[in-house]
């Protein structure tokens, strides 16, 4: 029996709270409250968390400015409801105002008193008197604090951006985190690559187009991949655009033997499996558990594929292989727009513990490098303190690497996203995540 559609915010609020809370993703808290809800209610649950995560900041500012209070000062029992109330009113067309207040209020009731109930309806009131962002505008000239609040993001973010990017870019980067992302699939070359994929779908009720970036990447543009015979048979896996082809910067060599030094849950190393390309992959990850979810691909997309438990920071293997990819610990930055709760948690020291952590096994995993080979660093974060400044620590500890030229390796789209030697970026944009790859050789004759 499906939950009763007034219950759906109160859900919400518990989903927002631990989120907040804990720091802790959201996806997994989500999971547990949304079985046994009606499609329609379920998206509605996935409507209100994410779009009351992305907005956080500019809801927050709404809600002050409405009840001449700061939110530090209001009940902490009626942020939930609060943000709840301001986010349907001003961003959902669908729900009537009177419907959104009334719900809020009710939320409130049940959460806290009586007065309590009394300050979310005035508030939620004034702004149903102005239902929109225009009627709320920012009053800052500091570009900082004025893209921080229309976008939601926090100064400290914005900041970075601005620094390393610009205001320009910076601001429409805050500005695609606010944009929903499509759903993207990786076909594979030896099942008939993304054209027999893309015809298959259409069968069956789902519509694609090619992605821009990966050749063998498809964008969802309607229906549910995932109810059909192609995705029981495991004849894609999904996966952003960006992410397919970062492991294949720069591209596999027929015969060459991979180390995937960081593989859960296995992304980098079916891509480059999907190319078709004679290659073998070896997977490691520090423990059973953070194995599982790769091999629970492996199995639905019925491949073999190598699997050692190893702390990739130590050496605990006598072996050298000619290309060793890792997923470098980071912040996420890149991926905002489906982890929207990722915004709330980033800091200066937040930022340096992920440049200790990804340091540590960066060096780990160069001593898996045989002598002319190459060594792969992916992030999806767009910090430079997760990436270059790693990468210019590990140089100077590591006198046998440098940097890789890459503009002659890669082929239009991808040379064109060459930020430097060794250095390949995509920003948050379009249909897709953002990614940062930076790329070392060892050189010859070293040990």
């Amino acid at each position: 029996m499906s939950a009763p559609r007034r219950n759906v915010r109160a859900l919400a609020c518990t989903v927002l709270e631990n989120t907040l809370s804990s720091l802790a993703p959201v996806d997994p808290v989500l999971s547990r409250f949304d079985r046994g809800l009606e499609e329609r209610d379920r998206r509605l649950l996935h409507q209100l968390v994410f779009g009351v995560l992305r907005w956080l900041r500019r809801l927050d500012v709404i809600i002050a400015e409405a009840s001449s209070r700061r939110m530090e000062a209001i009940d902490r029992a009626l942020h939930c409801p609060l943000r709840i109330g301001v986010y349907q009113l001003v961003f959902l067309d669908r729900i009537p105002d009177h419907a959104a207040v009334s719900e809020s209020v009710d939320l409130a009731r049940q959460r806290t008193h009586r007065r309590g109930a009394g300050f979310v309806n005035a508030v939620l009131r004034r702004v149903a008197a102005a239902p929109s962002l225009e009627g709320w505008p920012v009053r800052t000239e500091d570009p900082i604090q004025r893209i921080g609040i229309e976008t939601s993001h926090p100064d400290f973010l914005i900041g970075e951006w601005i620094r390393q990017y610009g205001v320009g870019q910076a601001e429409l980067l805050a500005m695609a985190n606010n944009r929903a992302k499509p759903l993207h699939l990786l076909s594979f070359a030896d099942r008939g690559g993304r054209q027999a994929l893309a015809a298959e779908l259409a069968d069956g009720g789902v519509a694609t187009e090619a992605s821009s970036l990966s050749a063998l990447g498809l964008v969802v543009r309607g229906g549910d991949p995932l109810e059909t015979e192609a995705f029981r048979r495991g004849d894609f896996y999904i996966q952003d655009e960006a992410s397919q082809v970062a492991a294949l910067v720069p591209p596999p060599l027929d015969g060459e033997t991979v180390f995937d030094a960081a593989a859960s849950p296995g992304g980098k190393s079916l891509s480059l499996l999907a190319t078709g390309r004679d290659i073998s992959v070896v997977c490691a990850d520090v423990g059973l558990s953070r194995l599982e979810p790769l091999r629970s691909n492996l199995r639905r997309l019925d491949r073999e594929i190598p699997v050692v438990v190893m702390d990739a920071r130590q050496r605990a293997i006598d072996a050298s292989f000619r290309r060793v990819i890792v997923d470098l610990p980071c912040s996420g930055t890149g991926t905002l727009r489906k982890h929207p709760e990722l915004k709330w948690r980033v800091s200066r020291r937040e930022l340096e513990r992920l440049s200790a952590a990804g340091l540590a096994l960066l060096e780990g995993a160069a001593q898996l490098v045989e002598p002319g080979g190459i060594l792969s660093a992916i992030t999806c974060s767009l910090e430079d303190t997760e990436n270059e400044l790693v990468a210019d620590r590990f140089l100077e500890r590591h006198r046998d690497f440098s940097r890789l030229g890459l503009e002659a390796l890669l082929e239009p789209p991808l040379d064109e996203l060459v930020q430097g030697p060794g250095l390949w970026r995509i920003l948050t944009g379009g249909d897709h995540d953002g990614f940062t790859v930076q790329v070392f050789c060892r050189l010859r004759g070293s040990a």
